[in-house]
């Protein structure tokens, strides 16, 4: 049996370039052209939804980084980093966010300004908050690496080609002291049918998160999501279970792709370390290990004298 497997997953790891390169010259559209996935965006929603930007007065700042499909030669790298917070005279939420990704003989590297406009509800207690996210796309292939089953194919890549375009995304998001709703485009200004392989096709994004106190030391926080790229639509269902401002644990489950774990623990009040496993619950269990993330959070206060008054726009639960 062992000796079975370990076949099998030379054999991937041989026809796993070929997908890569059907993926980037546009043969397939499971690859190369969706945006990064993460298991723990929840605490730092700004990279998919720019209205989430400012959401405390805080300074927030968030670093990230993911293995994906252990087991695979070429599988999936990514790190992100975000930081943003909340400039009362303005009423705005500023930001930025940097996320890098490397697929195979692929790279990509997305810096982007943040900006959200937030309004209070003061008489329902809540408030609404519209972004905007400007920066760039900056993909490199390496063609020269890529092997090729048809070497007459039309759309093989043969050398280094790489692409810098501008990109833009815009969200919506409500918050209440116990509900966030939220929805997004990012990479607006780019082709739904691109045939580039450097090019990021539009994805949108839908979510909603509730927060409720079961008592004065467990929070339960239950939501939903939805992603769409292309024709591809992805449903995720996710709930943590939160402990005072000590530990955190929860799970996610992927429409036909994964089982999440996820648990973190607060290393101090402002200062938060998460971890998430995904096990792979379709085909890929067979060859793959699993994706693993860690995520480092930090909440730096802000000077009493430089908060505003009313706070009806910003979610009670600071975790948020």
């Amino acid at each position: 049996m062992f000796h079975r497997l370990s076949h099998i997953q030379t054999v991937v790891r041989k026809v796993l370039p070929v997908l890569i390169c059907m993926a980037l010259s546009g043969g397939m559209n499971v690859y190369g052209q969706n945006d990064i996935q993460l298991s723990q965006q929840m605490f730092s929603r700004i990279n998919y939804n720019p209205a989430a930007t400012g959401i405390s007065e805080d300074i927030q700042l968030y670093l990230l980084a993911r293995q994906q499909w252990v087991g695979f030669k070429f599988a999936p790298r990514t790190i992100v980093l975000n930081g943003h917070t909340f400039i009362p005279w303005t009423h705005s939420g500023w930001g930025f966010s940097l996320a890098g990704d490397q697929l195979g003989y692929e790279k990509s590297m997305n810096p982007k300004f943040r900006y959200a406009y937030h309004v209070p509800l003061v008489n329902i207690r809540s408030s609404l908050s519209l972004g905007i996210g400007a920066g760039i796309m900056y993909k490199t292939i390496d063609g020269n690496r890529l092997v090729y089953e048809n070497p007459a194919d039309p759309n093989r890549i043969s050398e280094v080609r790489s692409s810098t375009r501008p990109d833009f995304d815009f969200g919506v998001e409500y918050n209440s002291k116990y509900l966030s709703v939220g929805t997004s485009i990012t990479h607006l200004g780019n082709r739904f049918n691109n045939s580039q392989s450097t090019e990021s096709s539009p994805h949108l994004y839908g979510y909603a998160r509730a927060m409720l106190d079961i008592n004065k030391q467990w929070q339960v926080s239950p939501a939903l999501s939805w992603h769409n790229s292309k024709t591809v639509n992805q449903f995720e269902a996710n709930a943590l279970l939160f402990y005072k401002k000590t530990f955190w644990i929860g799970a996610s489950y992927r429409a036909n792709e994964s089982v999440v774990g996820l648990a973190g623990v607060y290393l101090t009040p402002q200062l938060m370390l998460g971890y998430s496993y995904d096990y792979n619950a379709n085909f890929l269990s067979a060859y793959s290990k699993g994706s693993h993330e860690i995520m480092l959070s930090w909440r730096i206060p802000q000077p009493d004298k430089a908060r505003k008054a009313t706070r009806m726009r910003e979610c009670r639960h600071d975790w948020w």
